[in-house]
């Protein structure tokens, strides 16, 4: 397994993909709901509802992406998994401005994503000096986020920490 240098990354969702997500939006059928049937067969109506409105109406995507790209600095590299070619994967990197800072690599539970690090990046890079400071790699794992998945059979957990040790 090998690994290219790093490259910037900044989150831009092309027009299209956000048009075909609002097209998928507004052809969305919601069921009919038995009545006082609350959440004994699932989510309640009026909570998916709920939900499709906002989507639809009250989120506003650009603004999200933008606050995340000035948040958070991301990168990607190429990594070489023996068996499965080459991943492009995703990871935000933040170092401490204290040295000696400790490195730590941070891993999304499932399901989740790199965001999980977003609320707790402050506290582990900038610690107060009686506490350890971190120098931080959130990764997207391969088949997450933006880092581009495995195309065959077989990616195991060896993989997975094999494409982590070269992020």
């Amino acid at each position: 397994m090998s690994c290219s240098g790093e490259s910037s990354f900044t989150i831009s969702i092309p027009d299209s993909m956000l048009d075909l997500l609002n097209r998928k939006l507004d052809l969305t059928n919601v069921p009919d709901e038995l009545e006082d049937a609350g959440s004994d067969y699932g989510v309640p109506l009026s909570d998916i509802q709920r939900l499709l409105n906002f989507w639809k109406n009250g989120y506003n995507w650009r603004k999200h992406e933008a606050a995340l790209n000035n948040e958070l600095p991301q990168f990607t590299r190429d990594i070489i998994v023996d068996g499965f070619g080459t991943l492009n994967i995703h990871y935000v990197h933040k170092r401490s401005a204290v040295e000696p800072a400790i490195p730590l690599l941070f891993v999304h539970g499932w399901p989740g994503s790199f965001l999980e690090v977003r609320k707790i990046l402050p506290l582990l890079v900038d610690a107060p000096p009686e506490h350890p400071n971190f120098h931080v790699v959130a990764l997207s794992l391969p088949g997450f986020g933006f880092s581009e998945a495995p195309t065959k059979k077989g990616f195991t957990l060896d993989q997975y920490a094999e494409a982590c040790r070269y992020v």
